[in-house]
C-alpha cells in the first residue's frame, strides 16, 4: 500500500500508470495506492471527447487542470475526493480475471472499510443510466458500484491487458454539484437548479454520513483494512521505486501534460 500526499494532476497519472507497468512485468506486487490532488482537477475518461464534453475554456481560465485516464468511464472533479488505485499483474490469486468480477470484489472492500466508519455502503444491485448521456461519471451508476441510501458516492473506472489490469476511483467527500455544471458540458437543458436538485438525489458525499473531523488518511486506512479482510491479504507500507518514480514523471512530462493525449488522446 502506498498513501501519497497532494500531487499535480500530470502526476497522480502518471504514477499510477508507472505503478500499474511494474506490476505487470511483476516487478513490484499488487499495490493499493491512495492520494489527494495539489489543486482542483478534471479527469476525463480514455473514450471521452474534449470539446463536446469539457468547458475547457473555462478550465483554462480558471487554471484548472484536465487529465485523460487510461481508465474509460466518465468525467470527474477531484480536489473534495480521496483517490485510490488498484494495480495488479495477471497473475494474482486473490483478484478474478474479468473487469466485472475484479470490480465486484474491489468494491466490496471498500464497503467493508467504509462500513468501518459507520457508513451503511453497498454495492448496487441494478445498473442506472442517466437519461441525457451526462459525461458525469457520478450520474451513472453501474452494477456493482458503491452506493450509500441509494446515492453514489464512489466513481471507478478499469482498464486491464493481458498480463495485468488498473482499476481508478475517487471517493467523494464532498459533493459539489454547481461545480459539476460549470466545467462539464450537458445536454440537459432544466434549469440549472433541476440540474443541481437532481445530482443531491443521485451523489453523496462522505461528509453527509460521518463526521468532518475524520481526515481522508482515516478514510484511506478503513478502506485498505476492507481490502486485507475481504481478499485475504495482508498489505505491506511501501512507497514507489526508483523505477517507477522515474517513469512516473516521464510519462507525466512526456504524456499526461501534454496537449496530443489529452485533446486527441494520441500516445
Amino acid at each position: 500500500m502506498i498513501e501519497d500526499g497532494p500531487g499535480e494532476a500530470a502526476w497522480n497519472m502518471g504514477v499510477d500508470e508507472a505503478i500499474a507497468e511494474a506490476c505487470r512485468r511483476e516487478h513490484v506486487p499488487p499495490t493499493l495506492r491512495f492520494y489527494t490532488w495539489r489543486q482542483p482537477a478534471l479527469t476525463i475518461g480514455y473514450f471521452q471527447k474534449w470539446d463536446r464534453d469539457i468547458n475547457h475554456s473555462l478550465c483554462e481560465k480558471e487554471g484548472t487542470p484536465v487529465v485523460r485516464r487510461i481508465t474509460g468511464g466518465r468525467g470527474v472533479i477531484h480536489g473534495d475526493d480521496l483517490t485510490y488505485c488498484v494495480s495488479a499483474g495477471a497473475r494474482v490469486a486473490e483478484l478474478p480475471n474479468t473487469i466485472r468480477e475484479t470490480y465486484l470484489a474491489i468494491s466490496r472492500a471498500i464497503v467493508h472499510g467504509l462500513r468501518q466508519l459507520g457508513v451503511h455502503a453497498d454495492t448496487a444491485s441494478v445498473s442506472s443510466r442517466n437519461s441525457a448521456s451526462s459525461p458525469v461519471c457520478f450520474l451513472s451508476v453501474g452494477q456493482q458500484e458503491v452506493v450509500c441510501e441509494g446515492r453514489k458516492i464512489i466513481g471507478s473506472a478499469q482498464r486491464r491487458w493481458r498480463d495485468g489490469m488498473l482499476q481508478q476511483g475517487s471517493v467523494l467527500l464532498c459533493n459539489n454539484p454547481e461545480a459539476y455544471h460549470r466545467f462539464f458540458h450537458s445536454p440537459d437543458r432544466r434549469h440549472p437548479d433541476q440540474i443541481a436538485q437532481d445530482f443531491r438525489e443521485r451523489i453523496a458525499g462522505l461528509d453527509e454520513f460521518i463526521p468532518a473531523r475524520v481526515l481522508p488518511q482515516t478514510i484511506a486506512d478503513r478502506i485498505a483494512n476492507g481490502f486485507e479482510q475481504v481478499l485475504g491479504i495482508t498489505l505491506k507500507r511501501g512507497e514507489l521505486t526508483t523505477t517507477e518514480h522515474r517513469r512516473a514523471e516521464e510519462l507525466a512530462f512526456r504524456k499526461y501534460a501534454a496537449v496530443s493525449w489529452n485533446r486527441f488522446r494520441v500516445a
